[in-house]
């Protein structure tokens, strides 16, 4: 799939493999060889129910560059998109060195942080990533129950309109051509609303799924596009198992 971007790419594996999981490579282990071998064990297992695949500071504290140069290799070799969940959120000239060094890495997309603003924040992170056919997901909601405590706070533009963050933040996403946002699992009306929103113009990715309480089959109901899965699977008994009955319940 050279030449596409990741909104292509991720959108013809979801319809080639009938899935529209990202697995949240959330592996815990004491040793750095264990790791790797945790995760490419379980990439060989899960990789023909799943889309993507999400790397956290699960992986990309304690693993070296190349480590993780090794996973994605892997993750694509598999034909998954592997997307780094740093929550970007600096000036622009350090998100830059952080996006250099997670694209020379391999991976397809990063997930940043609205906050910080367009001008001298975000703008050259998406720009450069569309250069490369990279992707940047935006934080919309998130799925913990603080979310509530920053996400639906008032904000008052210059025109005296109220309005909750989460919503501007919405907004920005769409009016700096993201790729996708990342909107919660555990709020269903939230959830709702904001795809009624970005149908068409956005990607939505909702983490939550199971041991935060988000339910896979009502969110893909409630209009998100991917669901994004950690520890559910990775403690699951029988992890392809769990994988393969969602993607049948959800089947595109």
């Amino acid at each position: 799939m050279k030449g596409k971007s990741f909104v292509e790419k991720i959108i013809i594996s979801s319809k080639e493999r009938s899935s529209r999981i990202v697995l949240a490579l959330d592996i815990i282990a004491d040793k750095r060889s264990l790791l790797i071998e945790r995760a490419l064990s379980l990439l060989d297992e899960l990789s023909p129910y799943i889309v993507a695949v999400k790397l956290n500071y699960h992986l990309l504290l304690p693993l070296s560059l190349t480590d993780i140069k090794r996973i994605i290799n892997h993750i694509h070799k598999h034909e998954l998109q592997a997307i780094a969940d740093l929550k970007i959120n600096d000036i622009a000239s350090t998100n830059l060195v952080a996006c250099d060094y997670i694209w020379k890495a391999g991976f397809d997309a990063v997930i940043a942080n609205p906050f910080i603003g367009y001008e001298e924040g975000i703008e050259p992170v998406i720009k450069r990533a569309h250069e490369f056919n990279k992707g940047v997901i935006l934080l919309a909601y998130m799925s913990h129950k603080g979310s509530k405590e920053g996400y639906e706070l008032t904000v008052i533009d210059q025109n005296l309109k109220q309005e909750k963050i989460y919503e501007l933040f919405v907004k920005r996403a769409i009016d700096w051509q993201a790729d996708g946002i990342i909107v919660g699992a555990t709020n269903l009306q939230i959830l709702s609303s904001i795809a009624s929103k970005v149908k068409g113009k956005l990607l939505i990715f909702s983490p939550g799924i199971g041991v935060q309480g988000g339910d896979a089959i009502k969110a893909l109901r409630a209009g998100a596009d991917f669901i994004i899965i950690g520890r559910a699977i990775i403690e699951s008994k029988d992890s392809s198992f769990y994988l393969s009955e969602i993607n049948k319940a959800t089947c595109l």
